[in-house]
Parts: structure tokens; sequence; C-alpha cells
């Protein structure tokens, strides 16, 4: 039996996309048009312009923020935990402290490749295209840099629990862009497009399958890998039993398109007051007052009847605040969605840090459930695959498949960064408050266990010692002690022997 090619297995996927990607478009043309351009666009077209840009700056706002959240900068955007259930196998509540040396090592090693590759552009990209659109497909190439598709360059197959079954791409591009190992696939003229097709297949939770066809032929036939599969489609609000997901600007269109057609309507109404016309009586007496009114200097001082000439007045004025004052409401309305605390801030002289602070942390827990979804399809999906490209490599060291696990510190995460500092430090608080028994406390706390924690979320992971290498420590300092005793006890008869032949 024949296989479909890709082309018709696109074609058949794309009318379930399309009510998605009109939605898509819609939210687009609203905000950053450049993110979803019109169907049949070109570079030589002209984009939608809208009447504000305020939705521009929402939408830009709070990407950023997810960004900084997502990659923080000189910090560490996961941690490597071993798993609950090999610490019961062992017998142990924690993992030893030398254990946690050597994977916040794999940490660092892992943070490094991501600021070489570059990630945080691409992030930028993403969640942009989250916001406006709700989709997006990203693939890793072996090389761990990011690629990414739109959503008019996609289609997924999605199964119940929303776990991604099937991806086909779609990429037209001109033949001479074809790889060098492709060029000669094709008949057609390097200035003519062409479309490369790419299928991206889970078999079962450790395989999956890539095929790519070129046009309606086959230039890569399908081939079975084991490990995570590279592509991934990523929605920022995903329905369950839908292929497709939400964006934000879509749950707030309503208050962005009438915030477009206030300020259409601002604008037209300031247009209009800003036209000054003065009227002339047709039959007014005074040898051509018409003309002399027109050349007059500002200041000039005219013979006439006032009652001959009449200036237009612009009557609109409450029209004009009734516009303005629903323009500021729209606007907190959205400042609140997108966490833009700067439009959000209290109109007053003196605002203090503890009400910005406030007001950001009520806000961005708002975005709470955005901030698990993310961690879970993006970072650590982003991480799984990286982590696996670099041990085949041999960059890091072969930690095993199911020793490690990855926990995401981002979103509300990352707010309570610091928790495990703070409890370090309430810990030792709690130490010194004991000074009954200060000289019992050793006997019973395992400080590396302690400090370890601590030195690790501040970025020094291999500055605690540990027990051992105190104890070999304390073992060199009594042998040097020894020594230095019994060389006193043999240099004190020599100095007294010394001593008596002098004299």
């Amino acid at each position: 039996m024949t296989q479909a090619s890709l082309q018709d297995r696109y074609a058949e996927l794309t009318p379930e996309r399309d009510a998605a990607l009109r939605r898509a478009r819609g939210c687009a043309a609203i905000t950053v048009p450049a993110v979803l351009p019109p169907e049949g666009h070109t570079y030589q077209n002209n984009l939608p312009a809208n009447y504000t840009s305020f939705g521009a700056r929402c939408v830009t706002n709070l990407a950023s923020k997810l960004l900084l959240a997502l990659l923080p900068p000189g910090a560490s955007s996961f941690r490597l935990n071993v798993p609950t259930k090999l610490l019961v196998e062992a017998g142990a509540n924690s993992a030893p402290p030398e254990i946690v040396q050597g994977l916040a090592q794999v940490e660092n090693l892992v943070n490094a490749k991501i600021e070489a590759l570059g990630w945080r552009r691409p992030t930028f990209v993403t969640l942009l295209n989250l916001i406006v659109t709700g989709n997006l497909c990203e693939y890793i190439l072996p090389d761990g840099r990011l690629k990414q598709y739109r959503l008019d360059q996609f289609v997924c197959v999605r199964d119940f629990a929303g776990e991604v079954q099937e991806i086909v791409t779609c990429e037209v591009m001109k033949a001479r862009s074809l790889p060098e190992a492709l060029k000669h696939r094709t008949q057609k003229r390097p200035e003519e497009d062409v479309k490369l097709y790419t299928q991206f297949k889970r078999l079962d939770e450790r395989r999956y399958a890539i095929r790519q066809d070129l046009d309606e032929s086959v230039v890569l036939p399908e081939e079975h890998y084991h490990g995570i599969m590279p592509a991934n489609a990523l929605t920022w609000d995903l329905v369950p039993s839908e292929n497709y997901g939400r964006s934000h600007v879509e749950h707030n269109y309503n208050d962005l398109e009438s915030l477009d057609k206030v300020a259409q309507g601002l604008r037209e109404i300031t247009a209009m007051a800003s036209r000054h016309l003065t009227f002339v009586r047709p039959n007014a007496t005074g040898g051509n007052l018409r003309k002399r009114i027109a050349e007059a200097r500002n200041g000039a001082v005219l013979s006439g009847n006032i009652e001959d000439v009449n200036t237009l007045q612009f009557q609109s004025a409450g029209q004009y605040q009734l516009l303005q004052n629903q323009e500021e409401a729209l606007k907190r309305d959205l400042a609140q969605a997108f966490l833009l605390t700067s439009a959000l801030r209290r109109d007053a002289e003196r605002v203090t840090a503890y009400e910005i602070r406030m007001l950001v942390q009520e806000l961005e827990s708002a975005l709470g459930g955005t901030y698990s979804l993310l961690a879970s399809t993006l970072q650590a999906w982003r991480l799984r695959k990286l982590i696996a490209q670099m041990r085949s490599r041999r960059e890091l060291p072969d930690l095993g498949d199911d020793a490690v696990e990855i926990v995401v510190t981002t979103g509300l995460e990352a707010l309570g960064r610091d928790e495990q500092l703070n409890r370090v430090r309430a810990f030792l608080e709690l130490m010194n408050s004991a000074t009954p028994f200060t000289d019992e406390v050793p006997l019973f706390v395992k400080l590396d266990e302690v400090l370890t924690p601590g030195a690790v979320a501040l970025g020094f992971p291999a500055a605690i010692r540990t027990s051992a290498e105190v104890e070999e420590m304390k073992r060199a300092q009594a042998q040097q002690q020894l020594m230095q005793q019994v060389a006193g006890a043999a240099a004190g008869p020599l100095a007294t022997a010394a001593v008596q032949s002098e004299v």
C-alpha cells in the first residue's frame, strides 16, 4: 500500500486549523500584525494599521516579563533533583551533599550551554506568538538551536489529554535556499518556490518518527528514533479535546477592539476641534472684508461690523470627555490583564515601593495557571531534550534516564525563588538561639546538610565541604599538631644541652 504524501496529510489537517488561524490573525491585526500577517502578505505589502499602539505595548510588556521569569539573568531557571523513588529505595530522606553539589555543577553546565546557544531572543518570539496567537511550533535542531513555525506553517494532532501525537510543518522557500543535500531533488528553477514538509510523529513515550517530503516527493523516508521528540506544538491556553490553543489577546479581544474604536473616535473629534473656520456674511460691507480678514496678521486692527463675522466653534466637548473617560477605563482593564504596571500606578506625588511590589505580586499571581503550563510544556521539554543532546555529545556525564528529575523553577516558584535560602537562614537562626545547648548542637546537626542547599541557591554549589572532607581536614590538623608537639619536645633537651655547653 502506497503511503500518502505529506502534502496530502497537511491538506487533510488544514481545515481544522483554519478557525484557529482566522481568530489568530484577527488578534494579531489588533495588536502586533507582524506576528501573524494576513494571508498572502509579502514584505512589499503594508500591514494593517491601528488607531492605537497600546495593544502592542501590552503584549510586548507581558512577553518581556515572562522572559525574565522563564530565563532569569544570572540565575538558573531549573534545578536537578534525585527522584523520591530512588531516595525511598536507598532509605534516605534527602540526597547526600556530594550528590547535590554534583547536580548543581551539571545545572551550571546546562545554563552555560543555554547562554551560548542564545535562547533568549527566540524565547521572546515564542512568548510573543503565544500571547497574540496562542500557538507556535518549536523545533530543537541537533546542535541545540531553536527553530520556530507560526500557526500558518504547521498543523498538529493531540490526544484527549492534550499530548501532541503528530506535527506536520510546511516551509515555503526558494529552491536556491534548500539545503545542499536537497537541491538536486527538485527540477524547479532557483527562483521558484518549493514546499518542504516535515512530519514528527510520536510512537510511544520513548520513541518517535520523522519523515520529510519536498513538494510531492519523499526525500527522507520515515525513520524511528529513541528519546524525546524534538518538535513541540506549544499553546497559551489549551481547551480540553482541542488541537489548537487560545491566546491571551483572544481572552481580552473585546476590550482591545473597543479601545481601538474609542481611539478612532478621539482622533476624529480632535481633528474636528482643530479646524478653525471664519464665516463672513455674504452682503457684509466694509470694502472686501473677507480678503482683509484672510490677510490680517495676528493682533491686527480692522474696521468693520462684528456682526458680519462669526467663527465656527467646536460643540462636542462633552462627547470628547466621554470618550476620554472610556479610553482610560479600557486602558486600566487591559493594563491589569497584561501586567502593565506603569499604567496602574496610583496618580500621586509619592508612590511607595511597597505599593508597587504588592501590586506586581497580585497581578503576577493572576497568571499562575499560565506559568504552570509554560513550565511543563515549554521549559521542561526544552531542558529534557537539551540535556539528552548534551549527554549524547558527552558534554555531560551519563546521569541515566530515570536517575534525575528536572524541576522548573519558573512561574509561581520563580516568585519564591529564595524560599530555600530563607529556610536555611531560619534554621541557622534557630541554632543560634539555642545558646544553652551550643556545645551539643554539632553532635545532632549535620551542618553540610543545612549549608549546601543555601550555597546551591546562591550559585556556589562547591563552596561547602562534605563531611568526609571535614574529617580529612581534622585528621590532617591533628597530625600536624602532633608533629609540632613532638618537634617541640625534642627541641627542649637539645636547647638545654646547648646552653650548658656554652656555660
